[in-house]
């Protein structure tokens, strides 16, 4: 019997051990990515023509911190590297590119919904702040050099979460939600461009692991 008693107390234990809870505080590295291609079907009336043109390319590495300010409800401060290619024109047989690499600090918000034993929804909201430079081709040949910097504000669609034990977690994100004002400006100049986008996207996903202190 006391054995049984032990038995279920250290069960207890590391359920609660597992649990999101108040004054939980981890550290975490993370790897994002976003790609594809775009099938386009055109019809003139005569003939049908189907083209496959690239989407934009990104990857980012962040590390971060996050502290549990209440029980399934953390506050997190991620830095990160992103880098990106966009195709913009074709020329010729050759798409051109505008490729960028930046820093990024990224205050983030999250909730953890159980879903199951150490298995929870987490949906995201945050705000972040990149700056870094950009080259983009003029030509197969030519092309321009810009800094950039500006703002983004996103929601994460679909993130999970396995807690693996009380120390470690594994989890992963699908899609997002974001709005971004971006001003680029050519390397010894004044003038400066604005461009402010609203995407949803769907075939953005991330994985990350977290260790709990």
């Amino acid at each position: 019997m006391k054995r049984i008693i032990i038995t279920l107390a250290a069960l207890f234990a590391c359920v609660a051990l597992s649990a999101q809870s108040k004054g939980e505080m981890y550290i975490a590295a993370s790897l994002g990515a976003s790609f594809g291609t775009e099938n386009v079907e055109s019809y003139d009336g005569s003939y049908t023509t189907n083209t496959s043109n690239p989407l934009s390319t990104s990857f980012s590495f962040m590390g971060e911190f996050g502290y549990f300010i209440a029980d399934n409800f953390r506050l997190a401060l991620a830095i990160g590297v992103p880098y990106s290619s966009s195709p913009t024109t074709k020329s010729g047989s050759t798409w051109l590119h505008r490729n960028a690499i930046g820093v990024q600090i990224n205050p983030n918000i999250a909730y953890y919904v159980r879903l199951a034993d150490n298995f929870y929804y987490t949906p995201e909201i945050g705000f972040s702040y990149e700056l870094g430079s950009l080259k983009e081709d003029l030509t197969a040949s030519t092309s321009m050099n810009l800094n950039y910097n500006g703002w983004d504000i996103y929601a994460n669609i679909l993130a999970l979460e396995f807690r693996v034990s009380s120390k470690i977690a594994i989890g992963a994100g699908i899609g997002s939600v974001s709005y971004s004002n971006v001003k680029y400006t050519e390397k010894g100049a004044v003038e400066y461009i604005k461009d402010g986008q609203f995407r949803f996207n769907l075939n953005d996903a991330s994985v990350h692991v977290r260790f709990y202190l």
